[in-house]
């Protein structure tokens, strides 16, 4: 990844960061949580239910 991208992709983060930040909710540890769902990394979709009462990591990353 160029500099310029990482730059630009840098600034747009902190723009909808700056812009979405007081609309994002506040969880704490033990609160429940919206079940969504999203597709694997083998195209599978998974739901957050199918993991109830285990530790969940999250990771998003955004290919350009």
């Amino acid at each position: 990844m160029s500099l310029r991208t990482s730059l630009v992709a840098a600034i747009a983060s902190l723009l909808v960061l700056s812009v979405a930040g007081p609309a994002i909710a506040e969880y704490h540890v033990g609160d429940p949580v919206a079940d969504f769902t999203l597709p694997n990394a083998y195209g599978t979709n998974v739901s957050l239910y199918d993991y109830q009462d285990r530790i969940v990591v999250l990771a998003f990353w955004f290919a350009t």
